[in-house]
């Protein structure tokens, strides 16, 4: 007569390898996670970007005002990168520098972006233009 089932010695192998796993897994997982906010970064900047070059076709100068350019309390959708813009020579460039928050911050290669006028990206500042890919 045979037993069927699993013996505590198995159960507890099983539960082992699937902790090892996790281990291994959840890491990396969390990097993906850090990473694909990265886009809504790069999105939210080109977005602000193209609006600024709106307005000065429209009234001739950048804003700095969020609202008016469609970011309201000047962070991102989800909240993990917040905005800054810096207006220069009479309101006739502007700098866009995004600065990662909250749970972002643990991304430790792209915490900020910067956007000037002429579209030059991450001047000034020490992370890698990859950070855009």
């Amino acid at each position: 007569m045979s037993k069927q089932g699993f013996s505590l010695l198995e159960m507890l192998i099983v539960v082992l390898l699937l902790g090892i796993l996790t281990a291994i897994a959840y890491p990396a997982y969390q990097q993906y996670v850090l990473r694909s906010y990265r886009a809504e970064a790069v999105t939210t900047m080109l977005t602000i970007a193209s609006r600024q070059e709106q307005l000065l076709a429209d009234f001739a100068e950048y804003s700095a005002d969020l609202v008016k350019l469609g970011l309201s309390g000047g962070a991102t959708p989800s909240g993990r990168y917040r905005l800054q813009i810096q207006l220069q020579e009479h309101n006739q460039a502007y700098r866009l520098l995004m600065i990662a928050q909250g749970p972002q911050q643990q991304d430790s290669k792209c915490r900020h972006y910067s956007l000037n006028h002429l579209g030059q990206r991450n001047v000034d500042i020490t992370e890698p233009i990859s950070c855009w890919q």
